[in-house]
């Protein structure tokens, strides 16, 4: 049986900027510096005033930078935790029992906090390029994910484009929410249009410490940032995307909500479809009293159940196969879920593929959806 794991990880090398990054913002590239007081630390990226992962004790605080290059399991076979070992990283994959890895960026969801959309831009290229170039000589079995800035949108749908047609990665992955800004701002649609237009699926995905994420920035202990910082970002995430009604204009997009598990997702897409049933009893004259405008509580009418796109395999998600998978794919259906490792993050489990093919709760055409066939027609590969 095929396995495509869905959401891998690369830590961005410390030269990456120095070597990739456009002559023109060169000296003010992200730049490595370190915590002098800790024997562990390896160094956090500074830009644009900028330090990332988040230090700690400070607001939505991130758990990267002690030993960020090392490798993190005895297992490994690869030197890093970059891109730059690929050898190392297929023997690796041959242990998890992946055929094809995509491969996602760990720090660099730092860009949509860069207050200069020229350098967010930039930095934006100098990564694609990076994951361009390591991934080659894959072959195939480890694709690349673009970064766009959507501090501007016009810069960010032609690095798209050439992410996708130049470049070939597979996928482009943005956050919930773009510093303050909800994704159904109407500034936000030329993205989505584009996204369907070049046939590229959009992943969401948060990194804890970061980005800006207003319920992790509530806290600064890593359990409290840990445990908000991605739920609530995929389903701020799935919210605008129904609100902004997209996904029945364009009926090639497909979105990923990823490293959430599952279970949340029954639960999410209920409690949104029933805002999406209110707001049609509003448009029908319902709760409206005299004087109140109806901007404000109407949707598009491309607004639908999220359950719809969930069932035909246009939302999908990652899992644990320690969830009641046979619940879920009862009630959700089996084009909904992909598998994903993490690696090579401290949470890698290297047992998941064979624990998902033993399951005996699932068929075998149920196993091959989850393992490969979802993902293989989520990102086209």
């Amino acid at each position: 049986m095929r396995v495509i794991d869905s959401d891998g990880h690369f830590h961005e090398p410390h030269y990456l900027f120095d070597e990739f990054i456009d002559k023109e913002y060169w000296s003010r590239r992200p730049r490595v510096v370190k915590i002098q007081d800790h024997a562990l630390e390896e160094g956090r990226w500074l830009v644009d005033g900028l330090v990332v992962p988040r230090v700690p004790f400070s607001k939505g605080v991130g758990g990267g930078g002690f030993q960020y290059m090392m490798p993190r399991h005895a297992q490994m076979s690869m030197q890093d935790n970059s891109l730059d070992d690929m050898p190392g990283r297929l023997k690796d994959l041959e242990l998890l029992g992946v055929d094809v890895q995509v491969v996602y960026s760990t720090a660099f969801p730092f860009v949509h906090d860069v207050e200069d959309k020229d350098l967010a831009t930039a930095i934006c290229r100098a990564h694609n390029n990076y994951v361009a170039a390591r991934c080659k000589p894959a072959n195939g079995k480890v694709r690349g994910v673009a970064m766009v800035a959507l501090q501007d949108v016009s810069g960010a749908v032609e690095e798209l484009h050439r992410a996708v047609k130049e470049l070939k990665l597979v996928a482009v992955t943005i956050p919930g929410l773009v510093g303050t800004k909800p994704l159904h701002a109407a500034e936000f649609y030329p993205f989505f249009k584009a996204a369907a237009e070049v046939d590229c699926p959009i992943a969401f995905h948060a990194v804890t410490g970061m980005h800006f994420t207003p319920w992790a920035d509530c806290y600064k202990d890593f359990f409290s940032t840990h445990v908000t910082a991605m739920p609530f970002s995929m389903m701020v995430a799935l919210m605008s995307v129904i609100r902004l009604g997209v996904m029945e204009e364009f009926p090639n997009l497909r979105c990923a909500f990823l490293e959430i598990d599952a279970t949340w997702l029954h639960y999410w897409a209920r409690w949104v479809n029933k805002h999406v049933k209110d707001a049609k009893r509003v448009s029908g004259g319902h709760h409206l009293e005299a004087g109140w405008g109806e901007s404000p509580y109407l949707l598009p009418m491309g607004s639908k159940d999220p359950m719809e796109y969930i069932q035909n395999g246009r939302f999908l998600s990652g899992y644990d196969e320690q969830e009641d998978l046979r619940y879920l794919i009862d009630h959700l259906g089996a084009k909904t879920f992909m598998y994903a490792s993490d690696y090579p993050h401290g949470d890698t489990e290297w047992e998941r593929v064979h624990e998902t093919m033993k399951l005996d709760n699932l068929s075998e055409p149920e196993k091959s959806a989850i393992l490969a066939d979802n993902a293989a027609r989520f990102y086209n590969i």
